[in-house]
């Protein structure tokens, strides 16, 4: 069985209470669904937050406005930013980092309008009355848009489908966290054995590799360690092969976890991190109802550092 899942994007409008639980379903009656905006990415984000480096650490992105008038209907897109202080468990009030009304927008290549976004660490921090002892290596700052609509409405991450922010073909960007790194080198070829999967199959052994790509992310073939090909069979399309899907692993100061999403717009989360000298050991899920545990084993002599979840 490959897995696959068809999308279509209907002039790139936004799309309203449409399930993310199934792969193979098509959309509802078109005219019965709420069409609003969303914006989407233009190459990504660049840049870090670095830890050791805050006056020199800024991330910035383009995007651009998508509707059924062409992107004309948005007003306003506005980001607010929190503190995540993950030890701690504890989230900050948001405060406002940005406000850019429609009459600042430029057409982007597409001819859609667009706005470019640059955020400083220390401008983000100082916006959240934050110092440099107020923060720490593994947490994060978490952006969220809003999408002022021209008839007053607006579009959040709390009102928008899953389906709108995290499937390829749209990729509404609401929002991120933007976690603080530290140096990272776990990049490496390394022996696996997967000993639970969601279809309850027997434990699987192969050889995986993690590809340094810098600033602590670091990119897999196959996220679910062999767990794909047992329970779905020979030849199963693996969720991020072939530059499909942008699923990678983030090492925020020895806290990784997975970002990005699968080439089905699945998203992945780590439920444990563990290490035993060569061994690293996690245990993962995904929002369509896969998970498995599988225990890494370091090929070079290295032991794992202390990483966490």
């Amino acid at each position: 069985m490959i897995k696959n899942i068809g999308l279509a994007l209907f002039g790139f409008v936004l799309l309203f209470a449409f399930s993310s639980c199934e792969k193979d379903r098509a959309f509802v009656e078109f005219d019965d669904l709420e069409k609003g905006a969303f914006a989407r990415k233009i190459d990504g984000v660049n840049g870090t937050y670095d830890f050791f480096n805050i006056d020199g650490s800024t991330i910035d992105f383009t995007v651009e406005f998508y509707d059924e008038n062409q992107g004309q209907d948005v007003a306003e897109y506005n980001w607010t930013v929190e503190y995540v202080d993950n030890a701690n468990s504890t989230t900050s009030a948001p405060v406002t980092i940005a406000n850019r009304p429609a009459s600042s927008f430029t057409p982007s290549a597409d001819g859609l309008p667009s706005t470019s976004f640059s955020f400083g660490m220390r401008e983000v921090m100082d916006a959240l009355g934050l110092g440099d002892n107020d923060i720490a290596g593994g947490d994060a700052f978490r952006f969220k848009a809003t999408i002022v609509m021209t008839d007053g409405r607006t579009f959040t991450a709390e009102n928008t489908g899953t389906n709108i922010i995290s499937s390829a073909p749209f990729s509404g960007w609401f929002r991120f966290d933007q976690s603080i790194i530290c140096p990272s080198d776990l990049g490496g070829v390394f022996d696996y054995t997967t000993t639970e999967t969601w279809c309850g199959a027997a434990p699987i052994s192969g050889t995986a590799e993690w590809i340094d790509e810098g600033n602590g992310v670091y990119n897999t073939v196959d996220f679910s360690y062999g767990a794909y090909e047992l329970c779905y069979g020979a030849g199963a399309t693996l969720p991020h092969e072939d530059g499909a899907g942008d699923l990678r692993i983030e090492n925020a100061c020895d806290i990784i976890k997975p970002i990005g999403a699968s080439r089905w717009g699945e998203l992945y989360v780590f439920e444990s991190v563990s290490t035993s000298g060569p061994d690293l050991t996690i245990s993962w899920s995904n929002d369509y109802g896969e998970a498995g545990t599988v225990t890494l084993t370091r090929t070079d002599g290295r032991d794992w550092p202390n990483l966490t979840n």
